[in-house]
């Protein structure tokens, strides 16, 4: 019994040691109504106070057995319609490119490093695609 007991009382911690990585992240206050897009897994995808030079965004990506990746920052644009949001956390340098097409977002995490910081084991931010929902 002892063994056993042990052996869950680790697999219990290992397991919130992952959930710990996918830690939701609440949605920040928006100076004006943000612009809602989903995606057919259950994801949203929040872009607000954009401008020439930003944009503000949150996220929440749903992957396999409700694994979930969480966003949330401030992206500088770049080129093209592509906003670059960085972050340096848990000795892991995130690198995200949001690329705001007509009525949709991708959202590219080329290395998987935001995946690392942000994401459960089983939910992946690159090639993740929202849609307008209005």
């Amino acid at each position: 019994f002892y063994v056993i007991n042990k052996c869950l009382k680790w697999s219990l911690i290992a397991s919130l040691g992952v959930y710990s990585a996918a830690d939701e992240i609440p949605i920040p206050e928006f100076k004006t109504e943000p612009v809602k897009y989903a995606n057919s897994y259950g994801g949203e995808l929040l872009l607000g106070e954009r401008s020439s030079d930003t944009v503000k965004f949150w996220f929440r990506i749903t992957g396999g057995n409700f694994h979930q990746c969480h966003m949330s920052g401030i992206a500088k644009y770049g080129n093209n319609e592509t906003y670059k949001y960085g972050k340096f956390e848990k000795n892991t340098h995130c690198n995200l490119s949001i690329i705001v097409l007509d009525k949709s977002v991708v959202l590219i995490d080329e290395f998987h490093h935001c995946k690392k910081i942000s994401c459960g084991q089983r939910a992946g931010i690159n090639g993740a695609v929202f849609h307008t929902t209005e």
